[in-house]
């Protein structure tokens, strides 16, 4: 059985999704990134992305990351934060703590692909 599988499946990655970026979007250290932002396509692309890692059959259909998250100045601290606002998510949605720590491992390994090289914006 996947991660995806024992959460539920696409439903309730997705609910988890909405949860976590509604979440963010209201956070005082990181919700700046999200206003203007349309946060239906941001939780669609974060469901996408949460239920391929998960091993669920989905597909991607957002931009590289990269292209996405680079111009957007991302530092250190933001993307621990967005971390922690995760973490938070997933335990206080009752998700077993071996799939929450996979899936945070997953989003470190993504943190070069979307963080600037410093901890603060000049």
């Amino acid at each position: 059985m996947t991660d995806y599988d024992a959460l539920g499946g696409h439903s309730a990655v997705a609910a988890l999704m909405e949860q976590f970026v509604r979440r963010a979007a209201d956070d005082f250290i990181i919700g700046f990134f999200f206003e203007g932002r349309d946060l239906e396509r941001i939780i669609l692309h974060e469901t996408e992305l949460a239920c391929l890692h998960l091993g669920g059959q989905s597909r991607y259909s957002g931009r590289d990351l990269s292209a996405v998250h680079r111009p957007l100045k991302i530092n250190r601290g933001q993307f621990r934060r967005r971390l922690a606002i995760l973490r938070t998510t997933l335990t206080e949605s009752g998700v077993q703590e071996e799939i929450v720590e996979r899936w945070i491992a997953h989003n470190q390994a993504l943190h070069d692909q979307v963080v600037i090289d410093r901890d603060c914006v000049e």
